[in-house]
């Protein structure tokens, strides 16, 4: 098979994509990583509580329920969906703040 024959897709299948640790900004919460490639979205995240960044590392890299978070860090289920919602409306704001106007 000639190379010209590859399509670009099947090229994409075939390319790895080479990651450093300089290349990201890691949080960790649980023995879990968080990797953030954009500074903005870094610099907003990092700025959070660790608490809240715990809880949004737990449901959003490892998939956990508020209840199993809950039980992770001695909180109840409603108290992390507080968390959680008032937690994303925050960040929210702060990457809205890095836009420039009108999105």
């Amino acid at each position: 098979m000639s190379l010209d024959a590859v399509s670009p897709a099947d090229w994409d299948k075939l390319s790895t994509v080479d990651r450093y640790s300089c290349d990201s900004f890691t949080f960790s919460s649980h023995g879990y990583d968080l990797h953030i490639d954009n500074e903005l979205v870094a610099e907003a995240f990092a700025s959070l509580p660790k608490d809240e960044q715990s809880i949004l590392i737990l449901r959003f890299v490892l998939d956990l329920t508020d209840e199993e978070i809950g039980r992770l860090m001695g909180m109840s289920r409603s108290a992390v969906q507080r968390h959680r919602t008032s937690t994303l409306k925050d960040l929210r704001i702060k990457l809205m703040a890095f836009m420039p106007e009108g999105g």
